[in-house]
């Protein structure tokens, strides 16, 4: 019964809506400040622009995001769509050998990217001149995952500094995989709204969510010489706690 409940609320959200707003759909004067009149919230994700500026690898962790809100008293229904991505390189990661005169570095790198179409509910919740919303939703998507690995080799020269060297065993010992992917799980966000005026208001928002990646085996294309990739292109769960999204949104 419970878990019924649970498919029921997280992806059938107008049934909340329509139970809530039959009590609810406007808030009282003590608690809704004048900008719920505008009922329509458009948004977008300003977190990249800041990642871009803030971190030393821009391009870690970047979520784009456009989302659409609908008011429903202290509830908003929300629909929004997502492209997400986090390349990973690993240069000079490790020596793999070493002599006195020679060291082999393995260099490797990982990216991912997937499109997702994000459907909830957030509750909203007032607290002195400030106005706070805890939310969940389902997600749906579809990506792309590449890893790959190489070597170099490098000997040390007269001087004693160590310089590139071509030895076709060891610079051509790589591999490589792809795939595709589906993508199903839920997210939960806990924000606040900054109002900057009576129709525009920045939204802090903390995103952590669990993703079930379901592989394509049709799509995977696999190159491994070392055997590195042999627990890769499997199913698997995914949990993510470090988005935080930064939302421009727009009432009317």
């Amino acid at each position: 019964m419970r878990s019924k409940l649970f498919f029921l609320i997280l992806f059938n959200p107008f049934f909340l809506i329509t139970v809530y707003s039959q009590n609810d759909i406007i808030l009282s004067d003590t608690n809704s400040p004048i900008y719920e009149s505008e009922r329509n919230y458009l948004g977008i994700n300003l977190s990249p622009f800041f990642n871009i500026i803030l971190n030393n690898n821009p391009y870690e962790k970047i979520k784009i995001t456009s989302l659409y809100k609908k008011n429903f008293g202290k509830l908003n229904a929300r629909f929004s769509f997502n492209y997400l991505t986090n390349p990973e390189s690993n240069f000079f990661n490790s020596p793999t050998s070493s002599s006195d005169t020679s060291i082999t570095y393995k260099l490797s790198y990982s990216n991912y990217n997937h499109f997702d179409f994000r459907f909830g509910l957030e509750e909203l919740r007032y607290l002195s001149s400030s106005r706070f919303h805890i939310g969940m939703d389902g997600i749906l998507g579809y990506g792309k995952h590449f890893s790959s690995y190489t070597h170099e080799y490098y000997l040390k020269d007269s001087i004693g500094n160590y310089q590139t060297f071509q030895n076709n065993l060891i610079n051509n010992n790589e591999g490589n995989i792809s795939y595709n992917y589906f993508i199903a799980g839920i997210d939960l966000s806990f924000g606040m709204d900054l109002f900057l005026s009576e129709s525009i208001l920045l939204t802090l928002q903390l995103t952590p969510q669990f993703n079930y990646w379901i592989v394509n085996q049709n799509s995977l294309d696999i190159n491994d010489l070392n055997g590195e990739f042999e627990n890769y292109g499997n199913n698997y769960a995914d949990f993510k706690l470090g988005y935080f999204d930064i939302l421009l949104i727009y009432k009317f």
